[in-house]
């Protein structure tokens, strides 16, 4: 549908019309379209024990890489449509707009002839010299494949679970002083103060003893568990090896079920697969007669025996066939390790992967010896932050008893730095989560700085915010403070939106079938 109305015209007019179509699919969804398929087509969810079959559900999905593909390009869309989550956001959507069709049903919402008429009338699209052209209204939807009863279904529908819509729109008011309240709250400027407390300062004290370290292995040996590596002879047969020949392999045991390619009718690429799967059963009869090697397979099919390199168990390359979990599961199969040849193993581009082995070094614990200075290292930082935490723990609360932030230095060893005019955006200098938290903290009392802690990095920080600056309310601009009520308005009628669907979703019943999503998406 959209290759065809893309092939009517790059007007501005074809455009407008386009985007109205989309926008208007984006709601529409409930009509006889989503009920599609027929009783025999299996359905992919049910809600309320209405099907949304899979014929609907693929036909959605190309819908909105058409759309996707017109606005992004057909190489981004196609990347967006094979993203795993692109298929569950589509069937969400048509989840979604059966619930709001069934609550609009319920609420008797209706949208009138008049007003049906009024909102076409008012498209620019179907307009000739700002007035209305029935015949050009007509000329455009046919050059989109539809006709007025279809178009005027999908944007009643449209406009009716508009009216849904409404309702979180009303209810999500700003006013004035909300919106004076945040712009004071963005302008607002502190003076923060605060002290390090460095886990490295405690290192030398949290070294831990050998009679630990050595406890540690015992009690966590699986941590020091070295995996098995095995080094593999390959050898890869798949559509290409026949490409371009004559005919297959002609070896006594291979079965005279081969194609001759240069004798077939068959499309080129249609040639070579038949005549490799014609050969899939060969291939495993020879791997299992000669399992000594890939010599005489490889010969056999004109291969090239390739080696692996040092495979470690549990970690796949990067590339490669053994960047695949199954070929390197393989490649530690009880047979391979046993001397023998491995199975075919069917690839996920459909070619066939065989296997013999040239070493083996089976998995193995490190002696503590060899791991002591790593437990080492690890308790000793385990144990450090433990204490520069109880270290700050201890100066945080005996400067809120004394009500003087100067405690925090114990006495000069934690130099007291100082960090002025901070504001949300600009901590400068201060560390990121004291910075937020030092806008959370309450502002001075009397005098007397309000005080807290954070983890960092590199071990803790107690802080202590000394000053808060607010700017007057009268010094707020009313263009900025119309701005900040509209975002704060749209963001809560999105976020009431969002509420209002989950609500639904929540008292409705919504199964979904994920092997079938799993399967159809991919």
């Amino acid at each position: 549908m959209m290759d065809r109305f893309r092939n009517f015209g790059q007007s501005w007019v074809a455009k407008i019309l386009m985007i109205l179509i989309a926008l208007s699919f984006v709601l529409w969804g409930v009509s006889g379209y989503l009920f599609s398929g027929g009783s025999n087509s299996s359905a992919i969810a049910t809600v309320d024990g209405q099907k949304i079959t899979d014929a609907v559900f693929q036909k959605r999905m190309k819908d909105a890489q058409e759309r996707y593909s017109h606005i992004f390009g057909a190489a981004t869309a196609a990347k967006m449509a094979a993203d795993k989550s692109f298929g569950l956001d589509v069937l969400n959507g048509l989840i979604d707009n059966m619930l709001l069709g069934a609550e609009a049903g319920r609420l008797g919402l209706q949208v009138p002839d008049a007003a049906l008429a009024k909102k076409i009338e008012s498209i620019p699209a179907f307009q000739q010299k700002g007035v209305f052209s029935k015949n050009h209204y007509q000329t455009l939807l046919a050059a989109n494949g539809m006709t007025p009863a279809q178009f005027e279904g999908m944007l009643r529908e449209s406009m009716r679970l508009e009216q849904l819509q409404v309702i979180p729109q009303v209810i999500a008011t700003a006013s004035d002083a909300e919106a004076t309240q945040v712009w004071a709250w963005s302008q607002e400027y502190r003076d923060v103060s605060a002290v390090d407390i460095q886990d490295a300062d405690f290192a030398a004290a949290a070294k831990p003893t050998s009679a630990k370290v050595a406890g540690y292995y015992h009690a966590n040996v699986d941590q020091f568990q070295l995996p098995a590596q095995a080094q593999v002879q390959y050898v890869v047969l798949g559509p290409k090896n026949f490409v371009g020949k004559s005919s297959a392999p002609t070896s006594s045991t291979i079965s005279s079920s081969a194609v001759a390619v240069g004798q077939s009718a068959l499309p080129f690429n249609s040639q070579a697969e038949n005549a490799f799967q014609a050969q899939v059963e060969n291939f495993k009869d020879r791997l299992f007669s000669s399992p000594d090697g890939l010599g005489t397979v490889a010969k056999a099919y004109g291969l090239k025996v390739q080696e692996s390199g040092i495979l470690t168990a549990g970690t796949l390359l990067a590339q490669g066939p053994f960047a695949d979990a199954k070929a390197l599961d393989l490649a530690f199969s009880k047979a391979v390790l046993a001397g023998k040849n491995s199975t075919a193993l069917t690839l996920t581009n459909g070619d066939l992967l065989a296997v013999h082995l040239l070493h083996y070094t089976p998995g193995s614990v490190q002696p503590l010896s060899a791991v002591a200075g790593t437990i080492t290292a690890k308790l000793t930082s385990e144990k450090a932050s433990q204490l520069a935490q109880n270290k700050a723990q201890a100066l945080l609360a005996a400067a809120r008893q004394a009500k003087n932030m100067d405690v925090l230095t114990d006495r000069g060893a934690y130099p007291l730095h100082a960090y002025l005019d901070v504001t949300r955006r600009n901590g400068q200098g201060l560390d990121n989560a004291a910075l937020v938290a030092a806008f959370t903290a309450p502002a001075p009392v009397d005098g007397v700085p309000s005080m807290d802690m954070v983890k960092t990095s590199s071990g803790y920080q107690i802080f202590a915010v000394t000053r808060v600056t607010a700017p007057s309310a009268a010094a707020i601009n009313p263009k900025v403070a119309m701005q900040i009520r509209a975002s704060l308005e749209e963001q809560r009628g999105r976020l009431l939106s969002t509420a209002y669907l989950k609500d639904l979703r929540e008292h409705a019943k919504v199964k979904i079938n994920d092997a079938q999503l799993a399967q159809i998406s991919h």
